[in-house]
C-alpha cells in the first residue's frame, strides 16, 4: 500500500509539473539554473512512475525487453549529466560567462530524457497504461528542443575568446606539450592564432580592398609582405599558425598501393 501511495503521489506530482512547466517544483537554488532543477524535478518525478509502470507491467520480462530498459537506463543517465552540469555551475561560483554551457548542456540532456521516456512509452506492450502514462507524464506533448545553433556558435566563440573559461573546461585534463598530437596540438594552434589577429584582420583589410590577387596558386601572405601591409615578423607568424592549424586538423592519407596491402 505504501508503494501505491508512492506511484499516486508520483502520477499526480508528473502531471502537475507537466501542466505547469515544473514552476510548481521546489529546487534549493535560484538564478539561472533553477529552471533547470525544476525540469529535471519533473522527469525525475516521471522516470519513477514510468519505471514503476514497467514493472508492474512487464514484471520480470523487462529484463527481457533490452529496448525499453534501455532507454530507462539512457533516461536516468541523462539526468545524471545535466545533475552534474548544474553542480559545477554552482561550485564553480555561477560565472555568468558559463552560463551558455550550462544551457547547452541541460537543453541536450533534457531532450533526451524527454525522448528516452517517451520511446518507453510508445513501446509498453500493455497499451492501456501506456495512454495513461503519455496523458500524465505528457499531457502537451514532448517539447523540448536540441540546442540551437546560435547557442552552439554563441559557444564556440566563447571557448576560442575567453582564455579562463577554456582553462575551467580543461583545468583536470592533462594538456600535453605542443609538439605532442591530440590536445597539445590543438591548443598550440589555437595559441599561434590567437597572437596572429592583429596581422590576419590587416591580410583580411587588404584583400577586401582588392589589394592581393584572387588567383588560386597566389599567396597572400607572400603578396602582403612585398606590398609592406605586413612586415616579416608578422608574415612569419602567419604562416607557422597555419602550418599549426593545417597540422591540427590533419587525417591519415594513403596511396591506392598503400591501401592494397592493408
Amino acid at each position: 500500500l505504501r508503494h501505491l501511495g508512492f506511484m499516486a503521489r508520483n502520477a499526480w506530482r508528473s502531471f502537475a509539473l507537466a501542466l505547469t512547466g515544473a514552476r510548481l517544483a521546489r529546487v534549493p537554488v535560484e538564478g539561472a539554473s533553477s529552471i533547470y532543477c525544476r525540469r529535471l524535478t519533473r522527469y525525475s518525478c516521471a522516470f519513477a512512475l514510468i519505471t514503476d509502470a514497467a514493472l508492474a507491467t512487464l514484471g520480470g520480462g523487462l529484463k527481457r525487453r533490452e529496448k525499453i530498459s534501455g532507454r530507462l537506463a539512457d533516461a536516468l543517465a541523462w539526468m545524471y549529466l545535466a545533475s552534474a552540469a548544474i553542480k559545477r555551475f554552482h561550485d564553480e561560483g555561477s560565472p555568468t560567462t558559463d552560463l551558455p554551457l550550462l544551457r547547452w548542456s541541460c537543453d541536450l540532456a533534457l531532450y533526451n530524457v524527454e525522448r528516452s521516456l517517451r520511446g518507453v512509452i510508445d513501446n509498453l506492450p500493455n497499451r492501456l497504461v501506456a495512454w495513461k502514462l503519455r496523458a500524465l507524464v505528457f499531457p502537451l506533448g514532448t517539447r523540448h528542443t536540441l540546442p540551437s545553433d546560435a547557442l552552439g556558435a554563441e559557444i564556440a566563440k566563447a571557448v576560442l575568446d575567453d582564455g579562463e573559461m577554456r582553462k575551467r573546461l580543461t583545468g583536470k585534463i592533462f594538456i600535453p606539450g605542443g609538439g605532442e598530437p591530440g590536445l597539445g596540438q590543438l591548443e598550440a594552434a589555437l595559441a599561434l592564432t590567437l597572437s596572429t589577429r592583429p596581422a590576419a584582420e590587416k591580410l583580411a583589410s587588404a584583400r577586401r580592398a582588392g589589394h592581393l590577387a584572387q588567383e588560386p596558386d597566389a599567396n597572400p601572405i607572400d603578396q602582403a609582405l612585398a606590398l609592406g601591409i605586413l612586415d616579416a615578423g608578422e608574415a612569419q607568424l602567419l604562416r607557422q599558425a597555419s602550418a599549426a592549424q593545417d597540422a591540427a586538423i590533419a587525417v591519415d592519407a594513403f596511396s591506392p598501393e598503400q591501401c592494397r596491402q592493408l
